[in-house]
């Protein structure tokens, strides 16, 4: 079989998963307790995917450019269309299309990006970093489910 028809296979189950369980733990429970377990989950997956990265990609060291290539490497896996800068000690993702923005539109759950934005975007890419690099600070400029034209992340050098 084709590894990119298995490539998309296993991305669509990924998603289909992330989304059901938590409306399954919101329908038995409450949206906040299903976005606080979300949350938690959030604290340790990017833990995990950054580990992988580092094995696919090789990346033996810890520098800077490695989390870009990990964070590029990331990002289009996950269909995101992004962009990543390096200006100076600082790293800039800006995100022109996210696809779990696009996945609560297609299930009219848009109301509620706002809310799971906060808590899932402000955590998966600081912790992601840190797998890299222990003294990075991730700060959140801007995002689409706020509002906003771009998602726009800073990491930074604490």
């Amino acid at each position: 079989m084709d590894s990119q028809v298995l490539s998309e296979y296993f991305k669509k189950c990924f998603l289909a998963v992330d989304g059901l369980w938590f409306m399954m733990l919101e329908k038995a429970d409450s949206f906040d307790k299903a976005l606080e377990v979300d949350g938690r989950v959030w604290e340790i997956l990017p833990k995990i995917q950054a580990r992988k990265i580092k094995e696919l990609l090789n990346l033996e060291t810890a520098t800077e450019e490695d989390l870009i290539s990990a964070l590029k490497f990331k990002l289009d896996a996950e269909d995101f269309v992004s962009e990543i800068l390096k200006k100076d000690s600082q790293i800039n993702i800006t995100i022109k299309k996210c696809p779990w923005l696009a996945l609560l539109k297609k299930s009219h759950r848009e109301h509620l990006a706002e809310r799971i934005s906060a808590v899932i975007c402000s955590v998966e890419y600081g912790v992601f970093a840190k797998e890299f690099m222990e003294d990075m600070d991730f700060e959140v400029i801007s995002r689409q489910c706020s509002g906003d034209e771009i998602c726009l992340f800073a990491l930074k050098k604490g």
